[in-house]
């Protein structure tokens, strides 16, 4: 009888094992897709349509990110509130209600967001100096973008079911497809010379396709919606009040990543404004590949007890911290060959700029770890605070530097007070799980950082000596070497997962018959 019950333990150990290694090879691959799609296509899309006018989609694609973001915590609600749901055929019906209720709850926050959009974004951009030949395109890109926003909210919330049911990856391989099938409509829009327009179909088409999928592989998984009494007040309900408290923090966090973009479109100009987007596409870049690593941790840290939630967040914050390091160094080192290989020479003015995003993706690394416990099994309401105290710091900073015609100060106002708050945070985290740092952590962690600082060394050799292209296909080698060797870390976090789900499914079920659920 042994035997048996252990041959099966170790083939849920495999398959977690693989399943942890899976989800975070994926967000890799699609974070370092993402990244070099996206930083490739900005560029010749400028080049298509010239500085101003792509400016002005800009500001259109970045009101989008910004109220894609806002979904008021309720995506940390449903996965807290899907983990906590038994994955048993006895509960089937229920997680199919709470997801019913989930898929509701967004459809009324897209309709509302988009309704808000369409209609205030056009007063917006009447503070904006706009290009005679892009006027008539005004109505046409507000609408796609307003079909964009609506699509991409709902799949916002199926993709943190996804989450919920450890399946991140899904929406992972559609971003993969969704940049590869962007350069080809880049390619189309050259061809076809269809300018801005042109542009804006793609770059629409591009951001719907992962929502999408999401939207397809939650119902392949929950078939038809479930409307049944107590659908409201037994899950629509509470879902909105476990969210209520995070959504302080995710209102926080929308404002300090996407609303400096639209104080420096007034005062700077479109031309700047394309550079600023420039650098905040470098910054979500990377904070996506933060928290690309971070997130597969969610679902283990969520289900773990205390001793085995330590192990996994240090881990957790090993690899974040690592590849931080990593993106700092590229970043402060050679920032005039980044930008000037990437964007042109025009751009050559914002390059130190670009060397600021340093401290800002040093704080990501260090707090996205942080918040995750906070937000997921800790006290959502401190890390709502903590954003909010973020926000109050960014805002008024931001303001000033607008003021000082300083692309570079701008972008070390948006990123600072992030960096200056880490620590405090990491300290706030510590009060709901412990790190367990001890003496040989704080010498790897040392050891890293001395490897990036003789990396930026080399790097900084080899951009003397060579011209900018051949320095960033070098140092880009260099990273992605490093960075895959971390993945090491995750090999030891698989068993302990699947021992933590067995665990904490047989605990759900023993608790709720106790209590008569």
């Amino acid at each position: 009888m042994g035997k048996p019950d252990q041959e099966e333990h170790t083939t849920g150990a495999d398959t977690s094992a693989s399943r942890l290694g899976q989800n975070i090879l994926w967000n890799y691959l699609s974070g370092f897709t993402s990244i070099f799609g996206l930083l490739l296509l900005y560029p010749l899309a400028v080049t298509i349509v010239g500085a101003s006018s792509y400016g002005l989609w800009v500001l259109a694609i970045g009101a989008i990110q910004m109220l894609t973001m806002t979904d008021f915590g309720l995506g940390a609600g449903i996965v807290r509130t899907l983990t906590g749901i038994p994955d048993d055929p006895s509960y089937q019906r229920e997680r199919r209600m709470f997801v019913t209720a989930a898929f509701l709850v967004f459809l009324i926050l897209a309709t509302v967001l988009t309704a808000v959009y369409v209609a205030v974004f056009p007063f917006y951009l009447q503070t904006v100096t706009i290009p005679e030949q892009d006027r008539s395109i005004l109505w046409p890109m507000t609408v796609l973008a307003g079909l964009t926003l609506f699509i991409s909210l709902i799949g916002r919330g199926m993709n943190s079911v996804l989450w919920g049911l450890n399946r991140p990856d899904i929406e992972r391989k559609a971003a993969v497809v969704a940049i590869l099938g962007r350069a080809a409509g880049y390619g189309i829009v050259m061809v076809t010379d269809t300018g801005l327009l042109g542009i804006v179909i793609v770059e629409c088409l591009s951001l719907m396709l992962p929502p999408l999928v999401c939207l397809i592989a939650v119902g392949r998984r929950f078939h038809s919606p479930v409307f049944a009494k107590g659908l409201w007040s037994e899950h629509g309900k509470p879902l909105i009040k476990v969210s209520s408290v995070m959504s302080i923090g995710a209102l926080s966090q929308l404002g300090i990543y996407q609303l400096p973009l639209f104080l420096v479109g007034p005062t700077l100009g479109l031309h700047a404004t394309t550079a600023f987007g420039a650098l905040m596409r470098v910054y979500q870049s990377c904070r996506l590949v933060v928290s690309w690593i971070a997130l597969p941790y969610g679902y283990p840290l969520r289900i773990a007890t205390a001793d085995k939630a330590a192990r996994i967040l240090k881990n957790c914050l090993t690899l974040t911290f690592g590849i931080g390091v990593l993106m700092g160094t590229a970043l402060a080192v050679i920032p005039t060959e980044l930008m000037t290989a990437w964007m042109g020479d025009d751009f050559a003015f914002a390059a130190t700029g670009l060397a600021m995003l340093t401290f800002g993706i040093m704080g990501e690394a260090i707090t996205q770890p942080a918040n995750l416990v906070m937000n997921l099994r800790g006290s959502p309401m401190r890390a709502s605070m903590l954003s909010l105290a973020v926000l109050v710091l960014t805002l008024p900073s931001v303001w000033a530097a607008t003021h000082t015609d300083s692309i570079t100060l701008v972008a070390l106002a948006t990123v600072l007070p992030s960096f200056l708050l880490s620590g405090l945070q990491m300290y706030l985290a510590e009060k709901d799980v412990s790190y367990g740092i001890v003496k040989a952590d704080l010498m790897r962690w040392t050891g890293m950082v001395a490897g990036a600082v003789a990396f930026g060394g080399v790097a900084l050799i080899l951009a003397h000596f060579l011209p900018a292209w051949p320095t960033i296909a070098v140092v880009g080698a260099g990273l992605a070497v490093m960075a895959l060797r971390m993945l090491k870390l995750v090999r030891a976090d698989g068993a302990v997962v699947a021992e933590m789900s067995e665990e904490n499914s047989e605990a759900l079920m023993g608790e709720r018959e106790a209590t008569g659920d």
